[in-house]
């Protein structure tokens, strides 16, 4: 049986420098991620500092970021997401956990960012 995404929502304050995102999947489990600005799909794969834009341009956008973990250990299947999100005031660094339905299954990880203005 297949599980709702784990979902993670927040408001960031952007300034107006350029905004970054990395994206860690955690528990030595295996993830790939897609990132949408509004509805332009930005990148795929493994995010790491990933540009976004300038924050004076970027307010008022919605940065989506979808992210299946899929566990590979024999000995656990904790999974953890951990966003990370700079070109504010500060650097936001949030993490959600789950499991997947099933030993060596897969679990959808999303996270919703409301660009806002500082």
């Amino acid at each position: 049986m297949a599980r709702k995404a784990v979902l993670h929502e927040q408001d960031y304050a952007v300034s107006d420098g350029p905004v970054r995102l990395t994206v860690i999947v955690g528990e030595r489990q295996f993830g790939s991620s897609m990132v949408f600005v509004d509805d332009d799909l930005i990148t795929t794969g493994i995010v790491e500092d990933l540009p976004l834009g300038d924050g004076k341009k970027l307010k008022g956008k919605t940065v989506v970021v979808y992210t299946l973990v899929t566990d590979i250990r024999d000995n656990t299947d904790e999974m953890a997401v951990t966003w990370i999100i700079t070109g504010g005031r500060r650097r936001s660094s949030e993490t959600a956990t789950g499991k997947p339905a099933k030993n060596f299954g897969s679990q959808m990880f999303k996270a919703v960012f409301q660009l806002t203005s500082a």
